[in-house]
């Protein structure tokens, strides 16, 4: 077999394998930063990255296109907030969408990157919701919440509202396209047609007002939550007194047989899931993140954890 079988399980490992294995063997030659930038910012075969100068950008591109070039694979549908970087490139290594704008003169067309919608324009995500109306049944209220992709948790807040309420709502039915009850429907509809107004939303890309590598103080402050229905947490990070927003999470809480001080505990795990994620992600020391929470279990047991490993 010498090409890969669509659908086929270890087609996408294999793929990403070959890629990183490309610009391994040429490395001496393109720079150890484009191995890291194959290694570290693909997924499959989109990658994404953030350069402090747009010479760095058109560099590191070039070079990475010359090196993935060695393995006869073309790193083409190039998109940028900044028009000297797509003009560095000829049209056939533009986005599909840009290749017949005129760069100077037409505004920058939105892009979907790695399932996120980007606005080249305002450099900033917003997002995108159906208009679709799903029946009232426990298979149309999932697709309803399911539908709304949002993998860094801007709309956690959103997103968790409606799974509390389809939990409650499918308690007593067992088929999936049995219409649900009637006198929970308005409650289903106000939150359901909420979601329109999300798409009024921008969250800007940069986490703060200058290149994230070069800010030398850095914080990354965790806070973490509880109640009855749900644990949270969320993760910004703090630079000469401005605050950027990283990453969030939300979980249900589980139904029966876990008190408050279990579900802080449990919002104090999820805390640490994200520090991992955002320390190997932003290459930071642990010693960047400082915790919050108002628990006293949670404070209580995390002091006992820090002198134990002083000891």
């Amino acid at each position: 077999m010498t090409v890969h079988v669509f659908g086929n399980s270890p087609s996408p490992a294999i793929a990403t394998y070959g890629l990183r294995k490309t610009v391994k063997e040429v490395e001496n030659v393109f720079g150890l930063d484009v191995t890291q930038y194959v290694e570290r910012n693909f997924y499959v075969d989109d990658g994404l990255t953030s350069q402090s100068s747009v010479e760095n950008a058109v560099d590191l591109m070039k070079r990475t296109q010359g090196a993935l070039r060695h393995g006869k694979l073309c790193l083409h549908k190039i998109a940028s907030n900044k028009q000297e970087v797509m003009n560095a490139f000829p049209p056939s290594d533009l986005s599909s969408e840009m290749k017949d704008l005129d760069l100077s003169k037409d505004d920058l067309p939105t892009q979907r990157s790695l399932g996120l919608n980007w606005d080249l324009h305002s450099d900033s995500f917003f997002f995108e919701i159906s208009n679709d109306d799903k029946p009232f049944t426990r298979r149309g209220v999932l697709s309803t919440i399911n539908r709304i992709f949002d993998p860094l948790g801007f709309l956690a807040p959103i997103i968790i509202q409606g799974k509390s309420l389809m939990r409650n709502l499918i308690q007593k039915t067992v088929d999936w396209d049995e219409p649900l009850p009637e006198k929970q429907s308005t409650q289903w509809k106000n939150w359901r047609d909420s979601l329109r107004h999300l798409q009024n939303v921008h969250v800007p890309r940069l986490y703060l007002d200058q290149s994230f590598s070069e800010k030398r103080n850095k914080t990354i402050h965790v806070f973490c939550d509880a109640s009855e229905s749900a644990i949270s947490a969320v993760a910004y990070v703090e630079s000469d007194g401005n605050l950027g927003f990283i990453l969030g999470k939300s979980k249900l809480a589980p139904l029966k047989g876990h008190s408050i001080p279990r579900l802080e505990l449990c919002g104090a795990v999820l805390a640490v899931e994200i520090a991992k994620c955002v320390s190997e992600q932003l290459e930071l020391p642990i010693e960047h993140f400082k915790f919050y929470s108002d628990s006293k279990l949670v404070l209580g047991l995390g002091g006992f954890i820090s002198m134990w490993q002083t000891e």
